[in-house]
């Protein structure tokens, strides 16, 4: 287990100045200067989906027609573009474009009762909790292999970046340090005004930002003369003005300036947050940003299951095949991968006192749906199968040490390389040696 230590002359620059975007500007570019990614890499981007809070597989991608209620859904399946396989009714648009992506129905935890925190294991590809190491999520290793061209921010994530609450549960606390958390941009409140849903970072206010490079500069001056050994002082000034120029970045502006966004875009994938955050996605990967978070919240459905499904998947249907629709006109899909999960997925329908509104399904580790698309992966498939209940895996069992091992393959990430915490401790990158999920990787 890694120790914990108190506050450190990294985490006062964090608070005090060089946090422009929750990170230290002196090792996001050091990371830049110093890491190098594999050229032979199938992808060279990614766009990761969180719904957090587990949603139900068997109500989306796993329904069983022959299986009623409570275990079946109560909403009805409808054929895709591809033969022989079924998506819930609710979402017509990505039925159409089923053969763009494809479905896992065999992946899971192995815990029935994995709470909330079960989410770190997907999101760090190793099975993080309280007792382990703080492993870093996705976004951080790809930041730390895999920087961005310069004027370009390497991890973006798009409103509330996933904690869990509790001990282990915080992805900015963990080994890597500050200097690879993301450049975080949260949803506006801007009622219906289209392609308000975005608020950059204050910082890329200009006569804000010009402030805070003169008390940069005078907190580096002071903090050099403390310590001139610590390494993030040290190289604070060859770093220093990159991370303005990357704030000054026109590629990055423009991709995040509402005022640029079509509306027939804005109309497709959905006029709503979600849908904005997506649209906000593809234009930050067709600038070359390398890592997109976008989370999801209000999966957690125990009160009511098939009401919130009509109620979101509509929104998911728009947003998704917005998405891989553009990708793939682009040219855009076969190099950047898009996947789609929970933290967990659903049991049987129950109505429980504790809950109010509609009967819900609660939590289930074992099994869930990860949908995965371009960058490597294969299109129109489903891979794996669960029993007539949904909820164990009969076929093709994977766990998330194996997604998230493909999912460094694909980047040309070495999963068994170490990587050095803050401490100096040499930790891989995938602690298990786990397979790759080699059925669905062209």
């Amino acid at each position: 287990m890694i120790p914990s230590h108190g506050p450190t002359r990294r985490d006062f620059f964090r608070v005090g100045g060089a946090s422009l975007f929750g990170m230290s500007i002196a090792d996001f570019f050091r990371a830049r200067a110093t890491a190098a990614g594999s050229p032979g890499a199938k992808a060279k981007q990614m766009i990761l989906i969180w719904m957090a809070g587990g949603p139900p597989h068997q109500d989306m991608f796993d329904m069983k027609p022959d299986t009623p209620p409570p275990f079946g859904s109560e909403l009805k399946p409808a054929k895709t573009n591809v033969p022989g396989i079924e998506f819930c009714e609710l979402m017509p648009r990505l039925a159409k474009c089923a053969d763009k992506f494809s479905i896992l129905r065999s992946v899971g935890i192995g815990n029935e009762k994995w709470e909330h925190s079960g989410g770190l294991y997907w999101l760090c590809g190793n099975p993080r909790t309280k007792d382990t190491p703080k492993y870093p999520m996705f976004g951080s290793v790809v930041a730390h292999e895999r920087p961005a061209p310069p004027g370009l921010p390497t991890f973006a994530a798009f409103g509330h970046y996933y904690d869990t609450g509790d001990a282990a549960g915080d992805l900015r606390n963990n080994y890597l340090g500050p200097a690879y958390d993301p450049i975080t941009f949260k949803p506006g409140d801007a009622k219906n005004e289209v392609g308000a849903m975005l608020v950059p970072p204050a910082q890329l206010d200009l006569t804000a930002m010009a402030k805070r490079e003169g008390l940069l500069k005078s907190l580096d001056k002071q903090m050099r003369n403390l310590d001139a050994a610590d390494p993030v002082i040290a190289g604070l000034d060859k770093y220093q003005q990159s991370a303005f120029d990357l704030l000054r970045s026109p590629k990055l502006r423009e991709a995040i300036d509402p005022k640029r966004l079509v509306l027939k875009d804005v109309e497709r994938y959905g006029r709503n947050e979600f849908g904005t955050m997506a649209l906000y996605a593809r234009r930050m990967v067709e600038i070359g940003v390398p890592f997109v978070f976008v989370p999801w919240p209000g999966w957690d459905l125990h009160g009511s299951v098939t009401e919130s499904c009509k109620r979101l998947l509509p929104q998911v249907d728009a947003m998704l095949s917005g998405l891989l629709e553009d990708l793939d006109a682009r040219g855009l899909l076969e190099s950047t991968i898009v996947t789609v999960l929970g933290e967990m997925g659903r049991n049987k329908i129950h109505k429980d006192s504790a809950y109010s509104g509609p009967p819900g399904r609660d939590h289930w580790g074992t099994t869930q749906f990860v949908l995965v698309a371009g960058g490597g992966f294969k299109q129109g498939m489903v891979l794996g199968k669960t029993d007539k209940t949904s909820l164990r895996v009969v076929e093709n069992y994977y766990t998330p040490v194996s997604y998230g091992r493909t999912l460094y393959h694909l980047l040309g990430i070495d999963p068994d390389k170490e990587l050095y915490t803050t401490t100096g401790q040499p930790i891989k990158i995938s602690i298990d040696n786990a397979p790759l999920i080699k059925e669905v990787i062209a």
